[in-house]
């Protein structure tokens, strides 16, 4: 009989209870390791003073390589890619712009693409401020945001000569 439990939101499926034991206990090791990790980093910038963090992203994932590059890429669906494509063209735009591009309805469903980005870049250790950065402002009582294009993902895209197209 299958064991089936989840972790981090992610599903898993052990054939034995020893293995799914073997299974949590490298989970809860990664989570350790996380942990420290995040906590050295954390110490890290807070001594470093101002521009530590856009230092730290920098020096950590600013060096995208062809290989990470595909497999990002080939992580993501149609409306992923046209937002990614838009940005690396303009490299700016704004949420209205990105919703009539992608012909999305409204704000709720232009984030559940923007997050499916930051989800499939984190899958891979990526920062999401690794591909694009973003701006909320209020004009009028209205809120408008403009999306730009991480420097380090635009040039990587142009390494790779992404897009190419429309196909892409």
């Amino acid at each position: 009989m299958a064991i089936k439990f989840k972790h981090r939101g992610d599903s898993y499926t052990a054939d034995t209870p020893e293995e799914a034991a073997k299974l949590v206990a490298l989970l809860k090791q990664q989570d350790a390791e996380d942990a420290k990790r995040r906590a050295w980093n954390r110490a890290t910038i807070e001594q470093g003073g101002p521009g530590a963090v856009a230092a730290f992203i920098e020096e950590e994932y600013g060096t995208w390589t062809p290989d990470v590059f595909l497999r990002f890429m080939a992580r993501l669906g149609h409306s992923q890619k046209a937002a990614l494509a838009l940005l690396v063209s303009r490299r700016s735009v704004t949420d209205e712009e990105l919703r009539e591009a992608l012909k999305a309805r409204g704000n709720q469903a232009l984030a559940g693409i923007l997050s499916g980005i930051s989800k499939q870049a984190a899958a891979l250790n990526i920062p999401a401020r690794a591909i694009f950065g973003f701006e909320n402002l209020r004009t009028a009582g209205k809120r408008r945001s403009t999306y730009t294009v991480a420097d380090s993902f635009l040039q990587i895209s142009r390494e790779m000569n992404w897009p190419l197209g429309p196909q892409e």
